[in-house]
């Protein structure tokens, strides 16, 4: 079939449509996954089109989970280690200024057992460790899933960027 003999104002009509469904469109960011591992909720993003999470909660599990992340890190590892040595000189300089009393207790620090050439994965919310294969010593994720799920979102951000180089 073709077009109508009779040009009326439903053609008009009919671009004024694409045009707003296009201006919709262009305003709403696509549903995404929440990149937090185990959430796996859909969500518009609501704040900003790079949002990655879909709540304040999971946004708030990732803070943790990034804490995590860096204290099990070279860097944070050494950091954490200074920062114990200096709390147990104050310990002692404050047990040399006042006198001891036998209820006193010192409790020591928790210390978790970690394999020695384990890495933790890098997908927020993911704990698990694994140990390298002998190929890919610079593996960096436990799975395919979570690699990918970090990729998409690298991937999304690096075209937003690009299609909006004024807001950097």
């Amino acid at each position: 079939m073709g077009p109508c003999e009779d040009p009326s104002t439903r053609v008009e009509n009919q671009a004024k449509k694409r045009s707003l469904h296009r201006k919709w469109r262009a305003r709403w960011p696509r549903l995404r996954f929440c990149l937090l591992k185990g959430c796996w909720r859909l969500f518009r993003p609501s704040h900003h089109p790079l949002q990655r999470y879909c709540s304040k909660a999971c946004s708030d599990q990732a803070k943790k989970w990034r804490a995590w992340k860096y204290r099990h890190s070279d860097k944070g590892k050494k950091v954490r280690r200074t920062q114990s040595k200096d709390y147990r000189k104050r310990q002692k300089e404050r047990k040399t200024q006042k006198v001891k009393k036998p209820d006193d207790v010192i409790g020591g620090a928790r210390v978790t057992e970690r394999k020695k050439n384990s890495h933790s994965c890098d997908r927020p919310g993911c704990y698990e460790e694994f140990d390298p294969d002998w190929r890919s010593p610079l593996q960096r994720f436990c799975s395919h899933a979570c690699r990918r799920a970090l990729e998409r979102v690298l991937e999304r951000e690096r075209r937003w960027w690009e299609r909006h180089p004024c807001r950097r």
